[in-house]
């Protein structure tokens, strides 16, 4: 996995606490986005056997 490349600000994880369930959701959105993408372009790309497997 890759690192941070600065400190995370402490005032980051104070407006964290307060949105949880706000932050949370958008993640949840933003993977499902990722997986659907992933899938789209396995379906879309089939003959690129490497990149289908990896994914």
């Amino acid at each position: 996995m890759l690192g941070l490349k600065l400190p995370t600000d402490p005032r980051w994880v104070n407006i964290v606490e307060k949105n949880i369930d706000e932050i949370l959701t958008d993640h949840a959105y933003c993977e499902q986005k990722a997986a659907s993408t992933a899938i789209s372009l396995i379906v879309s790309f089939p003959e690129y056997t490497e990149l289908v497997e990896e994914m």
